[in-house]
């Protein structure tokens, strides 16, 4: 989704400090975060973080009730967040080359202005991937 507007459903999420937008198809499931104790899932290993220390080391709010589960290949990662919002149509701004190439993840999609302020949209399923191949710690 490089260079143009795009619209897309997508779910509002909030962690301890922050809300985001999240497309709809790239969750596979929702629901309420499981136990720590739960280890797999549709019979794959299960990797569970919370997403927003992953997305701002001072999102050090409490442990996600919620979750985005993203099923991969060999993997099921679920990312843990406050509370997951209602389902909206929201019109995609990519971002900007130099900003994009700042970033230090390339977990961002773009940004959707609302309420006249912008909020960004993650891309799960590349989140979910670095999870899964250990790349962030």
């Amino acid at each position: 989704m490089s260079g143009a507007v795009a619209t897309t459903l997508a779910f509002e999420v909030h962690t301890g400090r922050r809300r985001y937008f999240v497309p709809r198809d790239h969750v596979d499931q929702l629901g309420t975060a499981p136990p720590p104790t739960v280890n797999q899932s549709h019979g794959r290993p299960l990797l569970a973080r919370d997403l927003g220390p992953l997305l701002d080391p001072a999102d050090d709010g409490a442990p996600g009730r919620q979750a985005l589960t993203v099923l991969l290949r060999r993997r099921t990662v679920v990312l843990r967040v406050q509370r997951i919002e209602s389902l909206a149509s929201v019109t995609v701004h990519p971002l900007a080359p130099l900003l994009r190439q700042r970033l230090r993840a390339p977990w961002l999609l773009g940004a959707v202005i609302t309420d006249d302020q912008p909020v960004l949209v993650l891309d799960v399923r590349r989140i979910a991937t670095d999870v899964a191949l250990g790349a962030i710690a």
